[in-house]
């Protein structure tokens, strides 16, 4: 019975150990307010309503949608591990003129072997450049892992 359990215990400690992600930058894309308008006045709308889902980064009223520019940045993430990977989740850190970051209404889980791109959305100045810093959070049986990257290379 104690060798069984001392195989359990290193059987689950050596898949913890052995539980990785790679995670790389992808692109992004870069759209102007006035070509996503309809996008950027539904954002407006649900700010003004309450009904936002997403991070803020300013309380600031939006202007008009020339001021504007949306920035998707896309990463490609490859689970190396036995497990599932669950809640995988991009922030981006705010840069000063960063508006909001368009959140997800569905969480993103990937199955182990599986590869996936995964996107996020921020709405920013027009005269901002693209380069950010990203933190990316998934769990694995209920734990938090976390890595950072640069986007926008």
């Amino acid at each position: 019975m104690i060798v069984l359990v001392l195989a359990v215990v290193i059987g689950v400690g050596w898949l913890y150990l052995n539980a990785r992600i790679d995670i790389r930058f992808d692109s992004c894309v870069a759209n102007d307010g006035i070509t996503q308008s309809e996008v950027f006045y539904n954002v407006k709308n649900k700010l003004k309503n309450d009904t936002f889902v997403g991070t803020r980064f300013t309380n600031e009223e939006l202007g008009e949608a020339d001021q504007y520019q949306f920035l998707t940045y896309t990463i490609h993430v490859n689970n190396h591990s036995f497990l599932q990977a669950e809640v995988i989740e991009i922030r981006i850190t705010p840069m000063q003129g960063d508006v909001l970051q368009i959140g997800e209404e569905t969480p993103h889980d990937l199955p182990s072997g599986r590869q996936t791109d995964l996107s996020a959305t921020i709405l920013t100045d027009r005269s901002m450049h693209s380069v950010r810093e990203a933190t990316v959070t998934w769990y694995f049986w209920g734990l938090p892992f976390t890595e950072k990257l640069t986007l926008g290379r």
